[in-house]
């Protein structure tokens, strides 16, 4: 006789959001406490904290009990593997394998797996156990980078569909690419706020209910490394927000609140491009306004120019991450063209 099996369905789910699966004992205990402590950490940098993951849990009884638990896409098993009595134990020790699960008790083997799609496509599954609670702690400590890193690269699709969720914009998209020589699709919704030709400047922004979302792209002549510092560039944005972002009350305008919040740098490249980024969060200077923003200042030695591009979020009352998440993509996936005029 032929086994029939029925096919998995597609696994469904947010963006950012990681189900644990742990007994609700051990969830409640300090390990909770260690796993919250580190997925639920404040996203960089936001007016009011976000977490970096929406966290949900569940037990192995309350999964069976609701199928449709078990058809989420993301999912993090935490296990202390000395509570042989623990179901999800008992799960992760069928799952792993006895030789694997010995070798963890005896110290020897790793205390972190990866799985995918177990009770449907497109799931992956974070297996951290230990042969005791602290050995538990320590891999969720060690694991958490890695971890995260993976979270964000399974959620890049639904990322990217969250953006494009229209046309790309050919007509801004070509003009990036011949005027700044920076391919960088831009979505469909985004319209010019200002176009500024005699200071290379593009403003481009998409408007919601909820939300405004800003691109600031620009060229500036590269003449030495001292340009591109943190300090330059809260200069060249405050130079930005007092010219073109005012109130109607005087004086008042977008500038960097470095006074009472951090300001994060980092530098990595884009498409082999030296590139610096800023994070922080904007404020008129005198009315009660504000958001996050990202600065990115690229280095093009060749053309002996900086590409600067300013991505923020103005959504009052409203979560800004994926907001911020969803520039960031943008940004972060240009390339460059070699038509730049100089």
């Amino acid at each position: 006789m032929t086994q029939q099996f029925e096919p998995k369905s597609s696994a469904l789910g947010k963006m950012n959001e990681i189900v644990v699966v742990a007994d609700d004992d051990l969830w409640e205990s300090a390990i909770g406490d260690t796993f919250r402590y580190y997925f639920q950490s404040a996203y960089p940098i936001l007016p009011t904290p976000e977490p970096i993951f929406d966290i949900r849990q569940f037990s192995i009884k309350e999964l069976n009990n609701q199928p449709l638990r078990k058809e989420l896409r993301t999912y993090a098993i935490l296990a202390d593997l000395s509570d042989e009595d623990s179901p999800t134990t008992q799960m992760v020790k069928k799952d792993m394998g006895s030789e694997k699960f010995e070798a963890v008790m005896a110290g020897k083997g790793k205390n972190s797996s990866v799985g995918k799609d177990k009770w449907a496509r497109g799931q992956v599954l974070f297996y951290l156990f230990g042969k005791d609670k602290v050995n538990l702690s320590e891999a969720i400590k060690n694991h958490y980078s890695a971890i995260a890193r993976r979270v964000n690269k399974h959620d890049e699709k639904q990322l990217k569909s969250s953006i494009y969720v229209d046309v790309i914009n050919r007509r801004l998209t070509e003009r990036l690419k011949n005027d700044f020589g920076l391919d960088l699709e831009v979505p469909g919704e985004y319209k010019v706020v200002i176009d500024d030709a005699e200071n290379k400047m593009l403003w481009v922004r998409k408007d919601t209910k909820e939300a405004i979302q800003n691109l600031v792209i620009r060229t500036i002549p590269y003449d030495n490394e001292n340009q591109v510092t943190k300090a330059n560039m809260i200069a060249l944005r405050n130079e930005f927000g007092k010219k073109y972002i005012k109130s109607d009350e005087p004086e008042d305008f977008m500038v960097v609140n470095e006074k009472d919040l951090p300001v994060y740098e980092y530098t990595f490249e884009l498409d082999g491009r030296y590139t610096r980024e800023i994070r922080g969060v904007w404020e008129m200077s005198k009315a009660f306004a504000g958001g996050p923003f990202a600065t990115y200042l690229i280095v093009d030695e060749k053309a002996k120019q900086l590409i600067y591009v300013d991505a923020f979020v103005l959504a009052p009352g409203h979560d800004k991450r994926d907001l911020m998440m969803q520039l960031d993509f943008i940004v972060k996936s240009g390339k460059f063209t070699n038509r730049i005029q100089i």
